[in-house]
């Protein structure tokens, strides 16, 4: 009986600890996640949404929901130990896909309870290691990983439910902000995207992804566009271009170039332009004028009308090259035949606008 007895125990317990029921969230929060990339670096929040509730004015400060600094509500000490909670319900927590920098500050990849002590005109956020508690009660701050100090910045209309945003998206950065009634407490968070980036392309190109050769190409022309991890690049171009291409040999030779290897970088363009279209040309001399390669540029403009005839593709790159060279009378002959050619309304608008550098006399290479 008494083994009967503590079987049905266990079931029961085994049950209960399985069989959760659905129901809304504590207080008629609403939990909420919002996610952005930067770079491959995917950042995760996730929180509950209290609302202003007809309490404008009285959100903030001593006496109101949420006290300056640190409060009493602490179930470890009842003392004032227990930042706000910056969000309702369970932790509001934020995960880092990489490791990156909040405000400068190294954080470590991971999830994180975040909490916040408030203070008039700043505040101070913390990165807890402890992500299950309930709010803050329990906050202990041995478990800190990070704190940082921001200022804070006052709104001018009122956000009736908290919430968090990315107020600012750059290539290697983003702003995040809680914003709720009418402050916002923004933070910085740095991403070493290009880093990242190449240790994940190493990664994927010894797996199945690197027998496929636009892959291992994307992965070249990333490093060879931003003029890093060169040499490794170049590994990766001379893989590319086992598959002749003019997009795999003009990767290739471009990572001759920014290594300074221009002989090999002239020999494989020039092996490029066999498979080059009028345009493809074109493009390519006009980056040996950014070279200031002028010889060089006229050559291929010349190869190109000696390939492909009296086209916009030819004449346009002639008007560049003559251009360069300060005969603007030269180059406004053929940028007039080139406006007669264009193949649509954008090339059309873009050539007028030489034609009326070239009349003033202005390079339009600059």
């Amino acid at each position: 009986m008494k083994q009967t007895t503590l079987l049905f125990t266990l079931f029961f317990l085994l049950i209960n600890a399985h069989a959760q029921l659905d129901l809304p969230p504590s207080a008629n929060n609403p939990k909420a996640t919002v996610t952005e990339d930067v770079g491959i670096t995917s950042i995760t929040l996730s929180y509950s949404r209290p609302d202003v509730n007809k309490r404008e004015g009285k959100i903030y400060g001593d006496g109101n929901p949420v006290t300056y600094g640190f409060s009493t509500n602490s179930f470890l000490t009842n003392k004032n130990t227990a930042p706000w909670r910056a969000g309702a319900n369970e932790n509001t927590t934020i995960t880092f896909e990489h490791d990156v920098k909040v405000e400068g500050k190294d954080i470590k990849a991971g999830t994180y309870g975040l909490h916040i002590a408030l203070y008039p005109d700043n505040a101070t956020i913390i990165f807890s290691n402890q992500t299950d508690a309930w709010g803050s009660f329990y906050y202990d701050e041995k478990y800190d990983a990070l704190r940082i100090n921001v200022k804070t910045v006052p709104l001018d209309k009122s956000v009736e439910w908290l919430k968090y945003e990315f107020i600012e998206h750059k290539e290697k950065h983003c702003v995040i902000a809680l914003q709720w009634e009418k402050l916002s407490i923004p933070f910085k968070v740095d991403v070493d995207v290009e880093n990242i980036v190449i240790a994940r392309l190493r990664q994927q190109l010894t797996g199945p992804k690197g027998f496929n050769a636009l892959n291992v190409l994307a992965a070249a022309n990333y490093c060879v566009s931003r003029n890093i991890n060169l040499e490794e690049a170049l590994t990766w171009s001379q893989r590319a271009a086992g598959t002749k291409t003019f997009a795999t040999l003009n990767n290739l030779a471009n990572n001759y170039t920014k290594l300074n290897r221009i002989a090999q970088a002239d020999s494989t363009m020039n092996e490029a332009l066999a498979f080059a279209n009028p345009n493809q040309y074109m493009g390519y001399g006009r980056s040996l004028i950014t070279l200031k390669r002028l010889d060089r540029a006229l050559e291929i403009f010349t190869a190109n009308q000696k390939k492909n005839g009296d086209v916009y593709a030819v004449n346009a790159g002639f008007m560049s090259y003559y251009s360069s060279t300060g005969d603007f009378k030269k180059a406004l002959g053929y940028a007039n035949k080139a406006l007669a050619q264009a193949p649509n309304d954008a090339a059309k608008t873009t050539i007028t606008g030489f034609i009326t550098k070239l009349k003033e006399g202005k390079d339009i290479n600059q």
